[in-house]
């Protein structure tokens, strides 16, 4: 017979509880990120691991988070306080670091299957962050989150050789930066003429720089 241990609390909690064991383990310790986590876990704990909370000052706390972060350079605890934010509806205000993170990861990922994960993670993240970024009125700026997170979506998409997966993140970076497309299928495809990009892959970037080239 199969022993199965018992799990207690919802997934979510489960994963907030994970980031405080992370960060208890940091060395040096950092109290100060400790003591945020730890309001992370008592909030799901009392509240479940998921959905809305009736609080104020949610969205504070989490952007007071990932500054923290930034300095303390954790791509894991990063992501773990983004998805916290996702799980609960909270908006994401510093986003930086968490576009750095996800970067890390997808370039730290091997085989398909860890780039399909990195690439799910990616397309929640843009999810959320949607409402306040998709105007994209620094254009001038090639490291703004969105198109970071859009270009870096792509290059996961491409790096799984999944069609599906490069026509969606195609269609989303076409609909999210029309005037880089044209110069980033270009590139993309100067890159993809080494013999060990598949043939697939290139079929792809060639139709979308074609497409776009024209205009």
């Amino acid at each position: 017979m199969t022993v199965h241990p018992l799990q207690f609390g919802d997934e979510g909690q489960r994963a907030t509880r994970a980031l405080l064991q992370r960060a208890e383990a940091l060395e040096p310790p950092e109290p100060g990120l400790r003591s945020q986590l730890a309001t992370l876990d008592a909030l799901d704990r009392q509240y479940g691991g998921s959905g809305a909370l009736p609080l104020e000052g949610l969205e504070e706390l989490v952007d007071a988070l990932l500054a923290e972060l930034a300095r303390v350079d954790d791509p894991e605890l990063t992501l773990g306080v983004a998805l916290w934010a996702i799980r609960h509806e909270v908006p994401l205000g510093v986003i930086e670091p968490v576009v750095n993170a996800l970067a890390l990861r997808s370039n730290a990922a091997r085989g398909r299957e860890e780039l399909a994960a990195a690439f799910g993670l990616m397309q929640g993240v843009i999810a959320h962050v949607a409402p306040r970024l998709q105007a994209d009125l620094e254009r001038s700026n090639p490291e703004r989150p969105w198109r970071l997170l859009h270009a870096n979506l792509a290059i996961t998409a491409i790096r799984t050789e999944d069609p599906r997966l490069m026509d969606f993140a195609f269609d989303a970076l076409d609909a999210a930066l029309p005037d880089e497309r044209a110069g980033f299928y270009a590139e993309a495809l100067a890159l993809a003429l080494n013999p060990r990009v598949a043939a697939a892959v290139r079929e792809k970037l060639e139709e979308r720089q074609r497409r776009w080239a024209r205009q």
